[in-house]
């Protein structure tokens, strides 16, 4: 298994499936890159969830509301 193979697979917590064998370094570096991209992006849109919702809890309740979320 290739270094950008190796790597795929650890992002993706799983093993690759066969297909994948067929791949070029290239392709499963580009296809690490674009999940590392998405990821971040739906962590970033999860935290501004998180953000958005908080304005419903009254302000004094935010701090006690954020250490139960673990924020």
């Amino acid at each position: 298994m290739s270094d950008a193979a190796r790597q795929l697979s650890s992002t993706l917590q799983a093993p690759l499936p066969d297909a994948f064998d067929r791949l070029s370094d290239a392709d499963l570096t580009e296809l690490h890159r674009l999940l590392d991209t998405a990821q971040q992006r739906r962590g970033d849109n999860l935290d501004a969830a998180i953000e958005t919702s908080l304005d419903f809890v009254p302000r004094l309740m935010r701090p006690a509301v954020k250490k139960a979320l673990g924020l």
